[in-house]
């Protein structure tokens, strides 16, 4: 990619996807940086994007993979409604 560049739509959307799953099983600081940086961009996120992540949430929640129940899974269920809540959205605007 050229500098300067802008990213796509798509691209973006790849780039969160990957953020995401990078982060999933992480017990630091790095999940909630990446959900924190995303989350004003949702909208910027393409539907099928939206959609893996949603269902990246729900593997985490099948394969226990939220970490701490205190500290980490508190986070990740936010972050899963926010992108519900998300989704829901545009379902109403459509």
């Amino acid at each position: 990619m050229a500098k300067n560049t802008k990213l796509s739509q798509d691209d973006f959307g790849v780039l969160a996807c990957c953020a995401i799953r990078y982060c999933q099983g992480r017990q630091t600081y790095m999940p909630d940086l990446v959900r924190s940086i995303i989350t004003p961009h949702l909208s910027e996120i393409s539907d099928k994007d939206l959609q893996v992540m949603i269902n990246d949430c729900e593997y985490q929640a099948n394969f226990d993979l939220y970490g701490s129940e205190t500290i980490d899974k508190p986070g990740w269920l936010q972050w899963k409604r926010t992108l519900i809540d998300e989704q829901n959205r545009r379902k109403e605007q459509a």
